[in-house]
């Protein structure tokens, strides 16, 4: 991979990732992107929430303490990360959440090298998460700041889909990059005996109140349909845990859940190796028609089944029946079903484990695909071929 390295002259690059929102070491910036540009000879400093600096697998992790409140934190934290970065004198600045836009555009007054890595559709997510509809003047506002502005003032916008990359048409230079398995987080658990899985499915990540309801009708379809099993969700807020077991005390399907919060990156990806099935639950809406939920790759990758929403990108990558189920369905009793046929055919299961790790292993992952992009877009910017 080295041949993309772009050095000045015999000098290493120093280069500088910035989230505001995100954790440290979150899987797609720290142990993709800042992994693998360490690797590659960069001299890497990642600026993220937290508490104490650290460095990690030849990353220097420098931390902002959050604001506690809200709105003072979308303004604080983006210059306290400021201040930092600037500090750096990094060669290039690459920053991961909307909220930095207005420092980054300061960075280029500066005439600073900057990448902005578009991780969702915010001008429709945005609204969602405030319980508006999309359009309209506010819509408008968010295009005009979150899509027109950075399409044409930063030096590269990089994005996890190519549906999501065609919302901003006067990106000026751009650049998929998919959220995609990285091999060498299995090396970590392949000592490990295999065993007995400890649940039946697992859900990864963060949910809506709406989206775990509709999860909960699935889990209540699959108690309908068999009698034992275990469903772990891992990276519940306590928000939303506290409201799962106040509105659903004495249900009978309630005994079949745990509910966990959030967990470090690995940590995580053990609870995921412990588990037969993986699943997935989009609804059909604009947001999501434009994302790749990494979680799915990750099932994938540790031989999981999955059980996903067919979203329009998924479909593009996977092949459904044989290294997955998509569910083009928005009804509960849909997902139970094809959950509860996998348990209780283990041959039918095991097949599509098999094929989704060859899937993997041959064309999805992190090494082989999307790690040289990274590495010449990096070469590119820095005036590389």
């Amino acid at each position: 991979m080295r041949d993309f390295l772009f050095c000045e002259g015999s000098k290493i690059m120093k280069v500088c990732h910035i989230t505001t929102a995100h954790p440290a070491l979150d899987a797609r910036i720290f142990y993709n992107e800042c992994q693998s540009l360490s690797a590659n000879g960069y001299d890497v400093a990642l600026i993220a929430p937290g508490e104490r600096d650290f460095e990690k697998s030849g990353v220097k992790v420098l931390t902002i303490k959050r604001s506690k409140r809200g709105l003072i934190s979308r303004i604080v934290m983006p210059c306290r990360a400021l201040r930092l970065a600037l500090r750096e004198k990094a060669a290039i600045y690459h920053f991961h959440d909307p909220d930095f836009i207005f420092a980054a555009l300061f960075m280029k007054l500066l005439r600073k090298k900057v990448i902005y890595d578009v991780h969702e559709h915010y001008v429709e997510v945005i609204p969602a998460r405030k319980g508006r509809k999309s359009g309209g003047l506010f819509s408008a506002i968010l295009r005009f700041a979150l899509e027109t502005v950075p399409s044409k003032a930063f030096d590269m916008l990089v994005f996890p889909t190519q549906s999501l990359s065609e919302e901003y048409e006067k990106a000026k230079n751009k650049t998929v990059i998919m959220n995609l398995f990285r091999l060498d987080s299995l090396e970590e658990h392949e000592s490990e005996s295999s065993g007995s899985k400890k649940y039946d499915v697992i859900h990864l990540g963060t949910v809506s109140q709406m989206r775990m309801k509709f999860m909960l009708d699935v889990v209540s379809e699959l108690s309908s349909l068999r009698k034992d099993f275990s469903w772990v969700f891992v990276g519940l807020s306590t928000e939303t845990i506290d409201w799962v077991n106040s509105n659903n005390a004495g249900k009978s399907f309630q005994r079949h859940l745990i509910l966990m919060e959030k967990v470090e990156h690995m940590k995580a990806l053990e609870l995921v190796r412990s588990s037969s099935v993986g699943f997935n639950y989009h609804p059909f809406e604009k947001r999501f028609q434009v994302a790749i939920p990494m979680k799915i790759f990750e099932y994938m990758a540790y031989g999981l089944a999955v059980v996903s929403t067919a979203l329009p990108e998924l479909s593009l990558l996977l092949t459904d029946q044989k290294d997955s189920i998509l569910v083009k369905s928005q009804n509960a009793e849909d997902y139970a079903a094809a959950i509860n046929d996998l348990l209780d055919n283990p041959d039918r299961m095991g097949r599509i484990s098999v094929e989704a790790r060859q899937t993997i292993y041959e064309r999805l992952n992190w090494e082989k695909s999307e790690e040289p992009k990274l590495l010449h877009s990096y070469s590119k910017i820095l005036g590389g071929s």
